[in-house]
């Protein structure tokens, strides 16, 4: 029945906006579980352990949809729920975005998958971006731009994907707490160069194949923005979004299972 879907759809949207109105996105209420858990089993929706961008993206356009019927059947009522539902809205537009780029640092295996252990540095950086990534960049900087005038040029940028400039980069990253999997001296040292090229490919703003100093940062800044007011959106209504993602697939949703595991 349409009418009960959307019954259905604007409860549980009036649930997720009335969460997005609390203070700190919690109401100060700790996690339910660290965030690698609630984003397998979110995102996880065919149970297989393993979580991949078009899964990302299909529970995001999912609850997009079902956000939309809420705000068709009148949500944004007098209360400022209208605001909310469009906050929401550019919440998952930005996750998609991001979704990509995440990956990338966490795929160490090139699979295009996520495992539950390559999930598990999620909860990892996430008590490291809380703090300032400033020091690390201008060391990651420093080490690749050789003659020191603030600004990485494409030769400089060559120059990083083999040895010495390569370990130490990898060296930096390994002695700092965020550890990204995919720029390790644990894997391959030629996925680690690729990788390396693929991140530093990101920090170019303008796309005029230098990076400066300034780009670096600002791209810096910006990824640790998108990866905290990602992780705050699902630490807030985890299950409320697998829940979204079973309605939009027609199942039953899900939010009951998953966290025990990883």
């Amino acid at each position: 029945c349409h009418v009960t879907q959307r019954f259905c759809a604007m409860h549980m949207l009036a649930l997720a906006l009335a969460a997005l109105s609390q203070p700190g996105g919690r109401g100060g209420a700790p996690a339910a579980a660290p965030l690698h858990q609630v984003v397998e089993q979110v995102f996880d929706t065919d149970k297989d352990g393993k979580v991949t961008l078009s899964e990302i993206t299909t529970t995001l356009d999912g609850l997009a949809a079902i956000s939309g019927m809420g705000m068709a059947g009148g949500a944004g009522g007098a209360g400022g729920g209208g605001d909310a539902a469009s906050e929401m809205a550019a919440k998952i537009r930005a996750a998609k975005r991001f979704a990509p780029q995440l990956i990338k640092l966490m795929d160490v295996d090139s699979s295009g998958t996520l495992s539950r252990s390559e999930l598990k540095w999620l909860s990892q950086a996430h008590k490291r971006m809380k703090s300032s990534l400033k020091d690390l960049a201008q060391g990651v900087f420093d080490a690749i731009d050789a003659d020191a005038d603030d600004s990485l040029s494409p030769q400089e940028q060559t120059a990083a994907l083999s040895q010495p400039v390569l370990g130490a980069v990898v060296g930096l990253l390994e002695t700092d707490p965020i550890k990204p999997p995919a720029l390790s001296a644990s894997i391959e040292e030629a996925a680690t160069a690729e990788n390396l090229r693929a991140a530093v490919a990101l920090l170019d703003g303008d796309g005029d194949g230098s990076v400066s100093r300034k780009e670096a940062y600002r791209a810096v800044a910006a990824f640790k923005k998108q990866f905290l007011e990602a992780a705050t959106l699902l630490e807030t209504m985890g299950p409320m979004l697998a829940m979204f993602g079973g309605a939009a697939r027609g199942g039953g949703g899900g939010a009951g299972g998953g966290l025990g595991r990883g």
